[in-house]
């Protein structure tokens, strides 16, 4: 009795066991996903299930990992104040957030808890309270100071710092031949944010986005630390990581104007000489020859005057355009946050020395907080925004050192003097309506974000090119730029002789060679954008000027 009991038992058992395998492996083949169809990601894996109509492929990356929230059909909110006007704009800043929360905090963010993606809504909407209070002060700020003034201003500087710290190496001068080039450069151009290899400091840099953040957001979100030291560490680490090494590169340098040069244009080549068959059949043209030149010649002249009837044109329009254009932007007075002074006072107080590039966002990273609730640098109306550009050309190709140079630099002074209130309402007009457009600057984020996102992920750093590989750049470079000058400016622009204009335009070259010294033009140029932007960031940005920071020259 005792055994059939146990061989009825151990028969269910096996039954029950047969079966649990049977309903395992069912689940296990319903739950697997076809070979044909590639596995779901983690972002898209509830649409299937919510929504059986949308695939995974229809829905874009934006509302799976931004708005997983909202409805597939549903529209993506605005991002910029702006976004009726240009919605491609806020398309494309939408796709370089997503790539970024995608790529920097995704990955380690759904290891510790798969389902929650509310980390990923809060980080996109303090991103998005950040642009829209960038979009607000770009839209109050006048960039073309920035532009025609202080950036070219800069840049004179730098080639001239290079020059006196490459005449020194090997000297005396040099602490007796033992100092290198970069440490000459940084002892003129000595910057907190910079290290004498060149490397930025992180601490200056992170600093520097803290006070963005802190301008930018309210109360409660500057209190959530957690997604603000997010954000200021994916900034960070796209700044010194990912960008500055890479654009202080010589040859990226060298390749990025190269590109923008173009390829070489077949008109600027020489002719082929006629052949002497052709030139030695006949002494006299024959009639249909001289037909083909006669229409040919009416031809080239009606195109010439349609030309210069057309320049005419746009030339009168455009003069029109700058008499009736004002001449500065809309100043920055809807950001300041006390009351303009009345104009009924007594005395106007002195407008605060603007500081120069140095005296930037250096001394405000030690007390950034106290100098936040300072008002902005009132600034001067731009004048003679034409002649820093003059100095810069004239530094880079050494005109003063050539007689012809050093006259053709004299009449262009001349004349930018004698037409400088019209070039300071011109080129604030040409800035922004042929440079900083919208469809300009939907372009350079579209690029930013293929060149940080070839494939929608971080892209591994290529290496960098061979010495040798660097070298035809560089030669390529030079030829391409006497190439782009007109043959007879040439002997004016870059000397006489075909030797003296290779020297010429190598010497242009050289203040860019060095990657350290580049390190420190970008820092500085980095400052000048924050001070653009966020004026109040300046030294002696209060009134009574105290605090102000002068560095060692």
């Amino acid at each position: 009795m005792r055994s059939d009991f146990s061989c009825l038992v151990l028969s269910e058992s096996h039954a029950a066991s047969d079966q649990q395998i049977t309903m395992a492996s069912s689940m296990s083949f319903v739950l697997q996903p076809s070979r044909s169809e590639p596995a779901p990601s983690i972002a898209s894996s509830s649409s299937k299930l919510t929504a059986p109509s949308h695939s995974a492929a229809a829905i874009s990356l934006t509302n799976r990992l931004l708005f997983p929230h909202l409805p597939p059909s549903s529209p993506i909110p605005p991002l910029l104040q702006t976004s009726s006007t240009y919605p491609a704009l806020d398309t494309e800043l939408y796709d370089l957030i997503a790539l970024a929360l995608r790529a920097y905090v995704n990955p380690w963010w759904t290891r510790i808890t798969r389902y929650d993606k509310q980390l990923l809504i809060e980080l996109t909407r303090i991103l998005s309270s950040v642009l829209r209070a960038l979009e607000a002060r770009v839209l109050a700020a006048d960039f073309s100071p920035l532009i025609y003034h202080d950036i070219p201003f800069l840049i004179t500087q730098h080639c001239v710092d290079y020059r006196t710290a490459a005449r020194k190496v090997g000297s005396s001068y040099a602490a007796a031949g033992s100092a290198s080039l970069s440490m000459l450069f940084h002892g003129q151009q000595q910057h907190v944010g910079v290290f004498i290899d060149g490397k930025l400091d992180e601490e200056y840099v992170r600093a520097a986005i803290d006070i963005v953040l802190k301008a930018c957001l309210s109360p409660e979100d500057w209190d959530a630390e957690a997604e603000r030291y997010l954000i200021r560490e994916v900034i960070l680490k796209t700044i010194c990581v990912d960008v500055a090494p890479r654009i202080t590169q010589p040859w990226f340098l060298h390749s990025t104007v190269l590109d923008l040069l173009g390829p070489v244009d077949d008109s600027l080549r020489s002719p082929d000489p006629p052949s002497r068959l052709n030139a030695s059949s006949s002494f006299f043209p024959s009639f249909h020859t001289i037909i083909v030149s006669f229409l040919s010649a009416v031809q080239t002249i009606s195109s010439t005057a349609l030309t210069l009837i057309h320049i005419y044109k746009r030339t009168v329009h455009t003069i029109k355009r700058v008499q009736k254009s004002p001449l500065t932007r809309t100043s920055s007075r809807p950001l300041e946050t006390h009351p303009p002074s009345s104009p009924s006072s007594p005395e106007a107080p002195p407008t605060p020395r603007l500081p120069s590039p140095a005296e930037s966002v250096a001394a405000s990273v030690g007390s950034r907080l106290s100098g936040l609730g300072t008002p902005p640098l009132t600034r001067a109306p731009p004048h003679k925004l034409a002649r820093p550009s003059l100095l810069l050309l004239a530094e880079l190709l050494s005109l003063p050192t050539r007689f012809a140079g050093a006259a053709l630099l004299f009449l262009c002074d001349a004349l930018i003097s004698a037409f400088a209130s019209f070039l300071d309402r011109l080129l604030p007009l040409f800035l922004y309506t042929s440079i900083l457009t919208p469809a300009q600057v939907t372009g350079l984020v579209s690029a930013t974000k293929r060149a940080l996102f070839p494939n929608g992920y971080p892209a591994q750093t290529p290496p960098d090119p061979t010495p040798e590989e660097q070298a035809v750049l560089r030669t390529e470079l030079v030829r391409r730029i006497a190439q782009v000058i007109p043959g007879p400016l040439a002997p004016l622009l870059l000397g006489p002789t075909p030797v003296m204009r290779e020297r010429t335009l190598s010497a242009l070259l050289d203040p860019f060679d060095d990657q350290a010294c580049n390190a420190h033009l970008f820092m500085l140029i980095f400052d000048l954008a924050l001070l653009a932007l966020f004026p109040e960031m300046a030294v002696g940005a209060t009134e009574s000027g105290a605090g102000s920071f002068s560095p060692s020259t």
